[in-house]
């Protein structure tokens, strides 16, 4: 059943965004659909509207799947949407889907920058190895690691959680673990407390997909209220080795919780 649903997502976001956008919508999503993306104004009409107003503005319109996971009902794609003249966005997409229909559906998107902080491809790296377990067996320990280190600012429990080569993808971040132990050190200095809510988890492989919220009191320009779907591979000692993001500002409070 996971391998089906990740295989419907993936039909479902192929057809959505093409001159088959009203037949995908009417074929693939459930009369109780559940839209959580701000930008459809949380309908499905308002999806509906988003994707004619995307293809339209965009001619040179396509999408990428990159990554196509999953783990029971939930189906993730990690995507490359290339709008034309060299401007790309990241675009993560989590689908809940329960008898062949996609019932509910997260997103998040961010544009993605030119001017990286580290030397890596925003989508490259390996694909699931779904001969491994590593990611639904050392998911629970990884989580709770993280919440000591965003939530609590334990920042040594970094070095415990992730390889110290840990490969980064997001622009935003440096390579390696020191990278994001640095930024979150600085923020620790300067009196910032950070903190991480974790929605849901989904693992396949030795991937596990995040949906995280982020936010710093005061304000940290990296990290102010951040909508966040986190991709990480895992290695058998249960660490991170590569990550991968889409991150995405909450636009408006009132908002969030339609979102999630």
């Amino acid at each position: 059943m996971s391998a089906k649903n990740r295989e419907l997502a993936r039909a479902y976001y192929t057809a959505l965004y093409s001159p088959d956008h009203d037949a995908a919508i009417a074929k693939y999503l459930s009369d109780d659909y559940v839209e959580h993306q701000y930008t459809t104004g949380f309908t499905k009409a308002g999806l509906r509207d988003y994707v004619k107003g995307r293809l339209a503005q965009y001619p040179e319109h396509r999408v990428v799947i990159h990554h196509a996971l999953s783990d029971g009902e939930l189906a993730f794609l990690f995507v490359e949407e290339k709008l034309g003249g060299k401007v790309d966005y990241a675009r993560a997409e989590l689908f809940r889907i329960a008898d062949g229909k996609i019932v509910e559906h997260w997103g998040s998107h961010v544009l993605d920058e030119k001017n990286r902080k580290n030397p890596n491809n925003t989508w490259d790296g390996p694909q699931v190895d779904r001969s491994t377990d590593y990611a639904k067996r050392f998911a629970a320990q990884f989580e709770a690691m993280d919440i000591r280190g965003f939530h609590d600012q334990e920042l040594e429990t970094f070095g415990q959680s992730r390889t110290p080569e840990y490969k980064q993808h997001s622009p935003k971040g440096g390579d390696g673990c020191a990278g994001l132990v640095d930024i979150l050190q600085k923020a620790k200095d300067n009196g910032i407390k950070t903190s991480m809510t974790c929605y849901r988890t989904l693992t396949d492989g030795d991937f596990i997909v995040s949906h995280r919220l982020y936010d710093t009191k005061p304000t940290h320009p990296l990290m102010n209220r951040i909508y966040t779907f986190d991709m990480f591979r895992m290695n058998a000692d249960g660490k991170a080795v590569e990550h991968w993001d889409v991150m995405d500002d909450v636009p408006d409070e009132s908002m969030l919780a339609k979102m999630i």
